[in-house]
């Protein structure tokens, strides 16, 4: 099945990063197909938020220059990936308008394409450095819960996954979403995990609560017992196609908080991307955020699909 891509590309060293992981993870994987899109404004740069000043080559420039400046980096970004083997076919080129919320035009295009990702490149401010100064990275994330967005910061060494599990829907439909775009692969290992909070409730698996994304049958052998918080997510696996020695189960822990222990569990196994469900907008996360914003806000040189 084919899988379509979003690729922000706006001329800086971030973006490059999103076309280096991209070339790791599926330069063979012959159905994944790429748009790289920039998106220009009246502004005085394109996608101003993301690309770095220091390392951007886009001047000061009027609207028609601008594109002009747009498309070279986009014939670059072309260039690079079919010279890593992608064929032209399975990659597109645009140029898109935007009034100036370049965040919600990238959303918007993603969702009139049926996108099943948007991959961006960010900066790696943390903080109260990001929510001061505002990124598009971070403002996607705080909006897009209806396309996976895949945030790529710094370069990404390792092409192994680490899935951090907790008997609820959004990790199941992370697992799922991991499971389309990996769909039939052998060449790459899934740990799946999970870390408790020291003073956090213990997790159970409840499996009438998914009867309305999966089979009754299914959700009722799979996602129930004692291993119901690893037996789900490696069937899904296992389902589409991934080796089950592929597939391993890591012992569970306990941390300070989760998303520290998801990100130093990452670095143990030399997982370069971590894969998080995460709650709807509308559900409460606590004074301190959820799981997913607080291992965004922790993670360098590493790449996290947010699955909403």
């Amino acid at each position: 099945m084919e899988k379509k891509i979003i690729v922000a590309i706006d001329g800086s060293t971030h973006s490059d990063n999103s076309l280096s992981y991209i070339i790791k993870l599926f330069a063979q994987e012959e159905e994944s197909r790429f748009h790289l899109a920039s998106w220009v404004t009246n502004m005085a740069t394109i996608m101003p938020t993301i690309a770095d000043s220091k390392n951007s080559l886009i001047p000061n420039v009027g609207q028609n220059k601008k594109e002009v400046v747009t498309r070279r980096y986009l014939n670059q970004a072309l260039r690079q990936l079919k010279d890593a083997g992608i064929d032209s076919e399975r990659i597109e080129t645009s140029i898109e308008l935007s009034g100036g919320a370049i965040a919600d035009s990238i959303q918007h295009q993603a969702e009139k394409e049926l996108a099943d990702a948007i991959i961006i490149g960010r900066r790696g401010l943390k903080g109260i450095t990001e929510m001061l100064m505002g990124s598009v990275s971070a403002t996607l994330f705080r909006r897009c819960h209806s396309t996976p967005l895949w945030i790529i910061d710094g370069e990404i060494e390792h092409k192994d996954f680490l899935v951090p599990v907790d008997g609820t829907i959004f990790s199941l439909l992370a697992i799922d979403h991991l499971a389309h775009i990996l769909k039939n692969r052998e060449d790459i290992r899934i740990s799946l995990f999970h870390c408790t909070a020291l003073f956090g409730k213990k997790s159970n698996c409840k499996p009438e609560l998914f009867y309305d994304n999966w089979d009754k049958e299914w959700c009722d052998t799979y996602l129930s017992g004692k291993d119901c918080l690893f037996n789900g997510p490696k069937q899904l696996l296992l389902e589409a196609g991934i080796p089950e020695s592929n597939i391993q189960i890591l012992p569970e822990k306990t941390d300070l908080e989760e998303g520290h222990g998801i990100v130093r569990e990452a670095k143990i196994q030399k997982c370069g991307t971590v894969v998080l469900g995460r709650r709807g907008a509308k559900i409460a996360k606590g004074l301190f955020g959820g799981v997913s914003d607080r291992t965004i806000k922790q993670a360098q040189n590493m790449a996290l699909w947010i699955v909403g």
